[in-house]
């Protein structure tokens, strides 16, 4: 009866530890603005007009990945007007944007191959689900918080670099 005794409550006591790790790992999926990434510096970028002169520099967070790429800003709720996001695709194509559960207007300059800015969108709507394309091939694409292109005079043709930490 003794050994039954001491099974049973063995039993009882591997039930309840498996029950609360169990109640650990299936916590209700948290809400994306939960989650909200903070800003990440990866790098510093400037644009130059055509003669050279500098217009602007900004801190950046870089995107790359596939994930981070169909992300971007959405759920922030501000950028510092220093602050932008430079998104990097494999190959130069057509890349569309959208503002979806993004809270932010924002100016997008899109980047051709030669890092020179061939259009840009400016103060673009929040939560829009219209896609928002490019006139030209690009691979690389800078958002920056609607106005600051009008405030710096960036204009199609200046020219964009940067450098990764």
């Amino acid at each position: 009866l003794f050994r039954s005794q001491q099974m049973k409550r063995s039993v009882w006591i591997v039930t309840l530890i498996l029950m609360i790790f169990s109640l650990q790992s299936c916590k209700a999926k948290s809400n994306p603005e939960e989650t909200i990434p903070t800003f990440r510096h990866d790098g510093f970028l400037k644009i130059h007009s055509a003669d050279g002169t500098l217009k602007a520099e900004f801190d950046v967070e870089i995107v790359r990945k596939d994930f981070e790429l169909a992300r971007g800003l959405k759920y922030r709720d501000s950028i510092k007007a220093n602050q932008g996001m430079l998104f990097i695709f494999d190959f130069a194509d057509y890349h569309s944007f959208w503002m979806q559960d993004t809270y932010i207007s924002l100016d997008m300059l899109f980047i051709d191959l030669d890092n020179h800015i061939v259009n840009i969108a400016k103060n673009t709507t929040p939560f829009s689900e219209e896609q928002i394309f490019p006139e030209a091939p690009i691979k690389y694409v800078l958002e920056i918080l609607a106005g600051t292109a009008d405030k710096l005079n960036i204009q199609k043709t200046d020219k964009v670099t940067w450098i990764e930490n």
